[in-house]
């Protein structure tokens, strides 16, 4: 699949529902945030509509897909960057008190990204990753490049374990703080409006629909389906100091 037409097709919805673990751990008082792979804004927009960003110096979305950025410019009032989350250019080091990073590294050079993040965060910053764990008997419809069923056809792994990613976040520099793992749930009615409302009416700004739908939002927060064998993995992290072992 070409990468605008994945872009285009695997559009991310506005939501209300944030991850726990990733607003426990947002930092207090005046903050700096960087979403790499923050694809539609899915999560910024969500911490902003619900005020959590309200005392950040710096909100910073970065996603390669220019069709992406053109969204999110339209519906937020961020600073958006066009850029390949393994380099940007643009920021300095150093730079930012939070990083979300989410679903993303299974699509890229885990040790290269983790690196630019590493660049990327304070000493004392914290960072916010989530991907996908499968287990062996996991299973879904599409399928990537060298012919492995997989949830998305662009993944270039899904870890086999808890264990497995978190590995290789410790053998990038950070320590990890908290780990956890929930069931994969997918919107039956997300996938409707993809595959369905957007190509055949051509509908526009569809990324709030279900925000000014709340009875689209009711149905598509309880009509999931659970793909065999899959669970969300999310870690908050810190750089590792030579004294976290003493």
């Amino acid at each position: 699949m070409k990468f605008e037409d994945y872009s285009r097709t695997f559009l991310h919805f506005h939501t209300d529902l944030l991850p726990e673990l990733l607003l426990r751990h947002l930092p207090a008082g005046s903050f700096s945030l960087v979403d790499l792979g923050a694809g539609d804004g899915a999560l910024l927009v969500g911490l902003q509509n619900q005020g959590y960003l309200e005392q950040a110096k710096q909100v910073v979305a970065i996603d390669l897909s220019e069709e992406r950025c053109e969204r999110l410019r339209k519906s937020t009032n961020f600073r958006v960057l066009c850029s390949d989350v393994m380099h940007v250019p643009e920021l300095e080091s150093g730079m930012f008190d939070y990083v979300i990073c989410t679903q993303v590294i299974e699509h890229v050079d885990q040790h290269g990204l983790l690196a630019e993040i590493k660049r990327l965060l304070r000493d004392d910053g914290i960072l916010y990753i989530a991907s996908l764990v499968k287990k062996w008997y996991g299973w879904w419809y599409y399928k990537t490049a060298d012919g492995k069923w997989a949830i998305d056809p662009t993944h270039l792994r899904e870890y086999a374990s808890q264990g497995a990613f978190e590995e290789v976040i410790e053998q990038s520099g950070f320590r990890i703080i908290e780990t956890k793992l929930s069931p994969l749930k997918l919107s039956v009615l997300e996938f409707l409006v993809r595959r369905v409302v957007v190509p055949i009416f051509h509908a526009q700004n569809v990324n709030n629909f279900f925000l000014r739908h709340p009875y689209a939002d009711f149905i598509r927060k309880t009509l999931n389906v659970r793909p065999p064998g899959y669970q969300i993995i999310e870690s908050i992290c810190t750089k590792h100091r030579p004294n976290d072992n003493k």
